[in-house]
């Protein structure tokens, strides 16, 4: 890369014959073994590899049938020697099914006991069509910097994470909206020098948090690696550990699945280019989203009418949310324009929505997060925009 753009060679591995782009940008979305990742000499930090998980796929008609189980998608095989793995549905239209073994070692895919693992899971022999087995690594790291000048790192490249709690996508999605709407803003002209720098700002503390908490969840599973020998018996000993152990397990194990605070909740604290109304965070509650209109915070969804959100205002540029008693804006709209910042007012009249935004003047970026808020415009309207747009060293 250079100060005007990027070039990379790519190899067509079938052909093996290369061809060079050059862009303005490059993302390396390249994964776990990212190549651009490593031609940057960024490093990846945190506890690594905690744990070689076995997948095996198969295909089994009627398999819950056959195994005298209720309908369900997902199951949690779990014996005296505790939690070891789970059976998921994995295309119900093919009857296609994955058991996972939570870890094991020195294995090989061709030496694993796929027979002795479902029948460990299912409590009985099932003739099944075996589809494919792999090992992989279950890691917990986050790169040290999401990216170098114009190249840029986004998905597993940065962070890579159990999927206890399911975060792995959501992670990868978040990097994408929070730059995406940082580049179109700097190849349409009104994005500031500062504004992909704020990506790694933004986005780097969410990965830490995501990766850590997907850690915890797995290690959760650590509460189940023995369990009471009476877990088998009939009679009333027996009965009193299959309650407690399944009490435990939805308290334990389903805390991965009750997990809206921790997919929506966040909030780009200390960003760059939000502008703070000292106002305390909430929270950080895994399982339960508080709906706060803080900047950094998501925008909330409040009904504005019978079939449109808040959420539907946003996307497209800034908005400026007005509520009741909100003063005149002329002066951002001005400075906006005059720095060719999209921006559109919309005044809403709906008192349930203007207690939860908490300011008659809401600012909303493109990717939905708040940018500011107050009630009344700011004496310098142009240092806000410029602010917000990443034209502006924060003090």
């Amino acid at each position: 890369q250079n100060a005007g753009g990027v070039g990379a060679e790519i190899e067509d591995m079938a052909s093996g014959q290369r061809h060079r782009i050059t862009a303005d940008y490059l993302v390396g979305c390249d994964g776990a073994a990212s190549l651009v990742r490593r031609s940057l000499g960024i490093q990846l930090a945190g506890q690594g590899t905690i744990g070689y998980p076995i997948n095996m796929f198969f295909r089994a008609p009627g398999l819950l049938a056959q195994s005298g189980r209720k309908p369900g998608t997902f199951f949690i095989p779990v014996d005296r020697d505790g939690v070891w793995g789970n059976l998921r549905v994995i295309d119900p239209a093919k009857d296609v099914w994955r058991l996972m073994v939570d870890s094991a070692n020195d294995v090989t895919p061709e030496s694993v006991d796929r027979d002795g693992y479902l029948r460990r899971a299912l409590g009985r022999d099932v003739a099944v069509e075996w589809i494919d087995v792999n090992v992989w690594r279950r890691r917990s790291l986050v790169a040290e910097r999401y990216g170098d000048g114009r190249v840029l790192l986004a998905g597993d490249a940065v962070h890579q994470l159990s999927p206890t709690g399911a975060l792995g996508m959501n992670s990868g999605v978040g990097d994408a909206v929070d730059l995406g709407w940082k580049l179109a803003a700097v190849l349409q002209g009104w994005g500031g020098a500062r504004l992909i720098d704020s990506y790694d700002s933004e986005r780097r503390p969410i990965g830490e948090r995501n990766v850590g908490m997907a850690t915890n969840f797995h290690k959760g599973n650590e509460a189940f690696s023995h369990w009471s020998p009476a877990l088998d018996d009939n009679g009333p000993a027996g009965d009193r550990s299959r309650r407690d152990l399944g009490e435990m397990l939805e308290r334990k194990i389903g805390a991965e699945f009750r997990t809206l605070g921790l997919q929506i909740g966040y909030a780009y604290e200390s960003s760059p280019i939000c502008m703070s109304d000292g106002t305390p965070a909430p929270a950080d509650d895994p399982a339960n989203y508080i709906a706060d209109a803080r900047p950094g915070a998501r925008a909330p969804h409040v009904w504005i009418d019978d079939n449109q959100s808040t959420l539907d205002l946003f996307g497209q540029g800034f908005v400026l949310l007005r509520f009741a008693g909100a003063p005149d804006t002329a002066a951002l709209t001005a400075a906006a324009a005059a720095r060719q910042v999209p921006l559109t007012t919309i005044d809403i009249d709906r008192p349930d929505a203007a207690e939860i935004y908490g300011r008659s003047l809401v600012l909303v970026r493109p990717d939905g997060h708040v940018a500011w808020r107050a009630d009344d415009v700011p004496a310098d309207s142009g240092a806000l925009i410029d602010r917000v747009r990443g034209a502006e060293t924060p003090h």
